[in-house]
């Protein structure tokens, strides 16, 4: 018997904080949380499974996405490890520790998927949740630290490009780049200071007269459309 059997070893569990932005490019986007209902115990949870033998945790993930969630893993956007949670009366039924990640979405890929989208209040809670099981709530709050740190610009001046978790598709206005950046950080952020920050990160859209192509789909005048530089 080899010395590694005398020690116990926790169940390890993958746990995915899925997030996005609905109505991008509209009015009013929102930043929300993909939950679940589920049983045994009851209540609403993130989707998430344990490790079977000999499975790795990207493939652990790929699972929770096509057969709990059901939809197909994103082609280039893979989930980021965000810590371990390792309490160990975090799950009542064992011990177990969680490879929280957060996996940012467009919400074009959760088309059809098996659950629901919470909205995040500008405080950082899921409106209507109370709480979520195990210690989920914990890993939502830092999931949403962590998407929010990446489109804080306020304070920051390298390293903060447009919408860098791809909430928004091409191309877009100024206007509605600011206005999923607001959804995300959950605070107004300047118009003239946003739009000097962003336009280096940017290049026109053309017509086919090689005239910068014009947007009328929000209210007001037609604005300028962009997309990522490439």
């Amino acid at each position: 018997m080899s010395d590694l059997d005398k020690f116990p070893r926790p169940a390890v569990a993958v746990d995915l904080a899925i997030l996005t932005v609905t109505g991008a490019g509209g009015t009013d986007p929102e930043l929300r949380v993909f939950t679940q209902s589920r049983r045994n115990p009851d209540g609403r949870a993130l989707p998430g499974a344990f490790l079977r033998e000999r499975t790795t945790v990207a493939e652990t993930a790929d699972h929770v996405l096509r057969e709990k969630v059901r939809i197909a893993p994103h082609g280039t956007i893979r989930p980021r490890l965000l810590r371990l949670f390792d309490d160990p009366g975090r799950d009542e039924r064992t011990w177990a520790v969680s490879a929280a990640h957060a996996l940012p979405l467009p919400e074009s890929a959760l088309a059809g998927a098996n659950g629901e989208l919470t909205r995040v209040t500008a405080d950082g809670r899921l409106d209507g949740i109370e709480s979520l099981l195990f210690d989920h709530d914990a890993i939502v709050d830092a999931a949403i630290r962590d998407v929010r740190e990446l489109y804080e610009i306020r304070l920051r001046y390298v390293d903060v490009g447009p919408d860098p978790d791809g909430f928004l598709a091409e191309p877009f206005t100024l206007l509605q780049l600011r206005r999923v950046h607001e959804a995300v950080i959950g605070e107004e952020l300047h118009k003239d200071n946003f739009a000097r920050r962003m336009r280096p990160h940017l290049e026109p859209v053309l017509d086919d007269d090689g005239e910068v192509a014009l947007s009328t789909a929000l209210r007001g005048r037609p604005a300028a459309l962009f997309r990522r530089a490439r």
